[in-house]
């Protein structure tokens, strides 16, 4: 098993037409050229839930919090790389992922994210590829689907889901993969974006 380092995975599925948070690998943060607030984080082959370590910083306000953030990962994992990038606005949390399955073969899954997703876990699961058919069937099976409709003032496109869901299938159907998770995906009315990503092979 080997996990993708974050800022490698991230920069791959850039590349691949995925829309991301703007991110940088720093050495010192004049490498960081994007706006704040940002979130600073380890991005390591080693280190699977950055969160529960303190491996993870959000809401940082300007250079000086920057600093301050660097010098903190730095210190707690030495000689780890630290990958800054733009902190996410806000929209309706979502996770995608991709098993490859010793019985099943390669399945993706689609659920409600954020803070309760432990709790009523509302996901759903498909083999790949998908149509467009299996994409709309994978929204209308969630029991909380209407949270798509409005929520706390936000909203999301089904196409723009439907959309993601046929690109991530299409994009790994034929990679080698153990796992791969999106969580979370933030989506918007017009948009989306993949805030985290790992991929494990």
């Amino acid at each position: 098993m080997t996990i993708v380092p974050e800022f490698e995975f991230k920069n791959k599925i850039r590349e691949l037409g995925f829309s991301l948070p703007r991110g940088f690998l720093v050495n010192n943060i004049e490498d960081y050229k994007g706006n704040f607030p940002a979130v600073a984080k380890i991005s390591s082959d080693k280190i699977t839930h950055k969160s529960e370590i303190g491996a993870l910083i959000v809401d940082i306000k300007g250079p000086e919090e920057l600093r301050e953030s660097v010098d903190n990962l730095r210190t707690k994992f030495p000689g780890e790389p630290i990958y800054v990038e733009e902190m996410a606005r806000r929209g309706i949390e979502v996770i995608i992922g991709l098993l490859n399955d010793e019985k099943f073969g390669k399945l993706i899954l689609f659920g409600i994210g954020g803070f309760y997703s432990e709790l009523i876990k509302d996901v759903t699961f498909k083999k790949i590829p998908l149509d467009r058919e299996d994409a709309s069937d994978m929204i209308h099976e969630l029991r909380y689907r209407n949270i798509f409709s409005g929520y706390r003032g936000l909203k999301a496109s089904e196409d723009i889901i439907v959309n993601l869901l046929l690109k991530i299938s299409e994009t790994w159907k034929e990679e080698k993969f153990q796992q791969v998770d999106f969580n979370p995906v933030f989506l918007y009315n017009d948009s989306y974006l993949i805030v985290d990503a790992k991929m494990i092979i």
